[in-house]
C-alpha cells in the first residue's frame, strides 16, 4: 500500500490527454440492441450475443461498476448458474453446474483468451487474478462445455475476462476505498498515445483485507496484502493488421492457518505466510487476409512462484495459439487452428504434499476445426466441430460437438447442443503424496490393535485417466416486449472416469526414525454419474429509472461408484456434495436522480450438504448487497458499498483440510473514483 501511495504522489494529476471515442456503454442499450452486441468466447469468433449456440451471459462494464465489485470473483456473483463462494477472506471457490471446490478442475478460466489454470491442481488461484476492474470491458461466461474450441478443462464452463482496448482508456483514473473488511484499496491507471495508431496504458493496484473469524467465533490469521502492476499497448499498423502487447506482475502476501497432520498422531495447527508472486507477458497478432479471412496468433509466457508450509512450487508456462477464420464457400464459416503449451514445474515438498521428482515438464497440444453452416431460407444454423488434444499424462482425446440454432426473428433464438469434453489430469493426481490424516496408536477404527500412529495418505497414480462428460443442452432467448427479456437453458451431463479412491496395501514405514503404519488411498477413475438442471434469467426494464434482474438455477447430482466399493461410496461426498441444489437472486438497479444510483441485490444459496467425518453441512443462506453512488460531476464519483448485510458473519464454503471453517463477515466500505 505504501509503495502505491508513493507512486501516486509522483504522478502529476494535471496531465490532460486527448480521449478517443469511447466504446458503447452497454447499460444504455435496449434489449434488442444488447442482443446485437458481439461476443467471442462461444465460437472463437465475433458473433451476436443473441445468436450464440450456448448458455452464455455477459457481465458488462457497467454491471461491474454498479455492483461495486473490487475483484473478479465478486463480479461473477452476478452470473446466473455460477456458484461463487468465499472460503475465507483471501480464497474463493467458483464452479459452474456442480463440482465446486478450492480448485474447480472442470472450469476453464481465461484472461483475454489466455488460460490461467495451474497444471499442479487443474484449477485457478483466484487470489492471483486481481486486475483493475475499471479496465475490464466485459466478462463472458459460458455455462456448459466448450472443449471443441478451447480444449483442456472446458468441461462444465468457460469464464473469459476481456480487458478494454487502450484507445478507450485514454487519460487517468484513480480510485481509493476503505472499510472494515476491505482495509484499504488504491488503484491508478493512465493511458496515452504512442503514435497516431498506437496507444498504451499502465496500471497499479494494491489492497489490504482484514483477517476473518472461524465458525467458533475465533479470530483467524488469514488476512492479505495484494499488489499488481500492468501494461498494455495496442498498435493498428494498417486497416488489416493490428498488434497487442501485454505485461502484468503481482506479489501477494497472504496469511493462512495451516492444518498439518503431525506424524506422532495429532494435528499441528500453524499460522504461516503464503508468499505468492508471478509475471505474465503476452503478444497477439491479428491479420485480415481477405474479405472473409482472418488470422490470429497468441503467444504468452507465465511465471509463478508460490511458497507456503504445505508445499512450494515454481512454474514456467509457454503458450502458443493459432487460428484462422475463413469462408471458403457461401454459407460455410470455418474456424480452425492449433495450440501448444509447454509447462516446466519445480515442486518442493512441504508438510502436507510431497513428490518424488522435483522437476516435471508437461506438454499439451491440440488441433481443432469447426464449420458453421447456414441455411438462411429456414433461419437455421448448424455448427459441427471437433478438437484432437494430447498431453504428457494420457492418450490423445477426441472432443466433438454438434450445435444448432433457429432464429426466426431478432427477438427469438432456440438452440441445441451435444458435446463431449475431457479434463486433463493434474500433477497432484498423477504423482503426488498428500498426508490426509494421522490416527494415534491403537485408535485405527478398522484395526485398533495397531501399535503405531497410522498415516492416511492420498497417492497419485500415473494411470489416472482424463475425466469425461457427454452433455446435452437446449435453451431459448426471447424478448416478448420492449421491457421484458427471458433466457432459459436446460442441461443433462453424463460423467465417466470421475475421481475415486481405493485402499492400497498398508505397511509400516520409518518417518524420522519412528515407525508409522501407512494406509495408502490410491486415486482411480471409478465414479460415474449424471447432473441435470436448468438456469433462468428474467430481465425487466420497469421504466427509464428502474431495472430488475431475477435469476434462478437448479442442479441435481447423482453419482455412484462403478466398482461397488463400500469405501468409495462413503467418499463420493468428497466429489459430490459441495454445490447447492438451488440458487436465486434479485437485482434492482435504480437511478434515483441524474446523479444518484442505487443498486440492491438479494441472493439465496441452498444448503451445501457436504459431509466429511463430523463436519456439518453449510446451511442455506439468504443475504443482501447494496451500493449507493453519487456522481459529483463528470470526474468524481463517491460510493458506499455493503456486502452480506443480513448477517454479522456467515459461512459460505468448507474445505476438509482447513483447521476450522471460516465465516465471511459483513463488509462496508466507501470509495472515491477520480477521472481526468
Amino acid at each position: 500500500m505504501k509503495f502505491l501511495l508513493i507512486t501516486l504522489s509522483l504522478i502529476p494529476f494535471v496531465v490532460i490527454a486527448d480521449i478517443n471515442k469511447p466504446t458503447v456503454d452497454l447499460a444504455d442499450l435496449s434489449f434488442d440492441e444488447l442482443m446485437q452486441v458481439n461476443i467471442t468466447s462461444v465460437s472463437k469468433k465475433s458473433e451476436k450475443l443473441s445468436e450464440a449456440i450456448a448458455a452464455v451471459y455477459v457481465v458488462t462494464r457497467n454491471e461491474i461498476r454498479r455492483s461495486g465489485a473490487t475483484s473478479i470473483p465478486e463480479a461473477l456473483r452476478l452470473v446466473p448458474g455460477v456458484d461463487v463462494a468465499q472460503i475465507d477472506p483471501n480464497k474463493w471457490a467458483i464452479g459452474i453446474r456442480g463440482f465446486n471446490g478450492r480448485f474447480s478442475s472442470k472450469l476453464l478460466v481465461m484472461i483475454d483468451g489466455r488460460s490461467v489454470y495451474t497444471p499442479t491442481f487443474s484449477g485457478v488461484y483466484w487470489e492471483n487474478q486481481d486486475y483493475l476492474m475499471e479496465d475490464i470491458e466485459r466478462i463472458e461466461v459460458i455455462r456448459g462445455p466448450g472443449a471443441t474450441l478451447w480444449g483442456a478443462n472446458a468441461v462444465n464452463g468457460i469464464i473469459n475476462v476481456i480487458t478494454r482496448d487502450t484507445k478507450n482508456t485514454q487519460g487517468g483514473v484513480a480510485s481509493f476505498a476503505k472499510g472494515n473488511e476491505l482495509k484499504g484499496l488504491a488503484e491508478l491507471r493512465y493511458g496515452g498515445e504512442l503514435s497516431e495508431k498506437a496507444n498504451y496504458r499502465i496500471y497499479a493496484k494494491t489492497k489490504q483485507i482484514d483477517e476473518g473469524v472461524s465458525t467458533k467465533r475465533k479470530v483467524q490469521d488469514n488476512d492479505g496484502e495484494y499488489f499488481q502492476l500492468g501494461f498494455r499497448a495496442d498498435w493498428q499498423r494498417s486497416d488489416d493488421q493490428w498488434f497487442t502487447f501485454l505485461a502484468d506482475t503481482y506479489k501477494n502476501e497472504l496469511s493462512q492457518v495451516h492444518n498439518v497432520p503431525d506424524l506422532t498422531g495429532f494435528y499441528t495447527v500453524t499460522e504461516g505466510e503464503i508468499d505468492n508472486k508471478g509475471t505474465t507477458f503476452g503478444f497477439r497478432w491479428n491479420q485480415l487476409t481477405g474479405l472473409n479471412s482472418e488470422f490470429t496468433v497468441n503467444v504468452n509466457y507465465d511465471y509463478s512462484d508460490r511458497k507456503e508450509l504445505k508445499f512450494s512450487e515454481k512454474r514456467d508456462t509457454f503458450d502458443l495459439d493459432f487460428q484462422h477464420k475463413v469462408m471458403p464457400i457461401d454459407n460455410h464459416e470455418i474456424v480452425w487452428g492449433a495450440g501448444y503449451r509447454l509447462s516446466y514445474n519445480e515442486f518442493f515438498s512441504g508438510q502436507l504434499i510431497s513428490v518424488e521428482e522435483v522437476d516435471e515438464r508437461i506438454e499439451i497440444w491440440n488441433v481443432f476445426v469447426q464449420d458453421e453452416i447456414s441455411f438462411p431460407e429456414v433461419d437455421f444454423t448448424l455448427a459441427v466441430g471437433t478438437k484432437i488434444e494430447g498431453n504428457s499424462y494420457t492418450d490423445t482425446e477426441l472432443q466433438p460437438s454438434l450445435r444448432a440454432r433457429w432464429v426466426p426473428s431478432e427477438k427469438f433464438t432456440w438452440w441445441w447442443a451435444i458435446s463431449r469434453a475431457s479434463r486433463t489430469p493434474s500433477r497432484h493426481e498423477n504423482s503426488s503424496f498428500t498426508n490426509v490424516e494421522v490416527i494415534p496408536a491403537f485408535e485405527l477404527p478398522m484395526d485398533p490393535t495397531i501399535p503405531f500412529p497410522t498415516l492416511i495418505q492420498l497417492q497419485g497414480q500415473e494411470s489416472y485417466e482424463p475425466e469425461q462428460v457427454d452433455t446435452y443442452e437446449s435453451g431459448i432467448r426471447w424478448i416478448p416486449t420492449d421491457k421484458l427479456a427471458l433466457d432459459i437453458s436446460f442441461f443433462y451431463n453424463n460423467y465417466s472416469n470421475l475421481r475415486s479412491y481405493t485402499i492400497g496395501t498398508p505397511g509400516v514405514e520409518l518417518a524420522n526414525g519412528q515407525p508409522l503404519f501407512v494406509v495408502p488411498l490410491m486415486l482411480e477413475n471409478n465414479i460415474t454419474g449424471t447432473t441435470k438442471g436448468t438456469e433462468i434469467l428474467l430481465t425487466w426494464q420497469a421504466n427509464d429509472k428502474a431495472k430488475f434482474k431475477f435469476s434462478y438455477s437448479f442442479l441435481d447430482e447423482n453419482l455412484k461408484d462403478t466398482q461397488n466399493n463400500a469405501f468409495n461410496d462413503s467418499l463420493v461426498s468428497l466429489v459430490q456434495d459441495r454445490s447447492p441444489n438451488n440458487q436465486a437472486s434479485l437485482w434492482g438497479s435504480f437511478d434515483l436522480s441524474s446523479d444518484v444510483e442505487l443498486d440492491v441485490r438479494l441472493f439465496y444459496v441452498d444448503e451445501r450438504p457436504f459431509q466429511f467425518e463430523n463436519t456439518e453441512p453449510v446451511r442455506s443462506n439468504l443475504n443482501a448487497d447494496i451500493r449507493l453512488a453519487w456522481h459529483l460531476n463528470n470526474a468524481v464519483e463517491l460510493s458506499l458499498v455493503g456486502r452480506n448485510l443480513l448477517y454479522s458473519s456467515r459461512q459460505e464454503f468448507i474445505i476438509e483440510t482447513w483447521p476450522e471453517p471460516s465465516e465471511i463477515e459483513r463488509s462496508i466500505f466507501a470509495k472515491i473514483k477520480l477521472e481526468w
